[in-house]
């Protein structure tokens, strides 16, 4: 199981963060096809909400995340990167920037055929 920490920017503005359990790399299909695309596809947050509370855990952060994804709903822009943790000052830092992976993930499923 991978594990994410999502920083999202929600269609009104509002910054929330929240947590991602299960199979959270691009590559696992199941965080950019259940969440991320039907989230990216949406313009009203209450049902971002609603559809954020179903796939992961709202105002956590957890430090043994692999991951980070960065989500802006405004300018549906997707950010994908390392997610680091410091537990001498308790600060996470976004480490290497994997967005490509995730951009890579997008093209295989826009190029499989039907």
């Amino acid at each position: 199981m991978t594990r994410s920490n999502l920083y999202i920017t929600l269609t009104n503005g509002k910054a929330i963060i929240c947590v991602a359990d299960s199979s959270s790399a691009p590559e696992q299909a199941y965080i950019v096809e259940s969440l991320l695309l039907p989230l990216l596809a949406l313009n009203d947050t209450d049902a971002e909400l609603a559809l954020l509370g179903e796939h992961c855990t709202p105002n956590e952060l957890r430090v043994n995340a692999t991951y980070r994804y960065e989500i802006n709903l405004q300018t549906k822009v997707v950010a994908f990167f390392e997610e680091r943790y410091f537990y001498k000052t308790d600060i996470f830092r976004k480490g290497e920037n994997l967005t490509q992976r995730y951009t890579n993930y997008l093209l295989t499923i826009e190029n499989k055929p039907l």
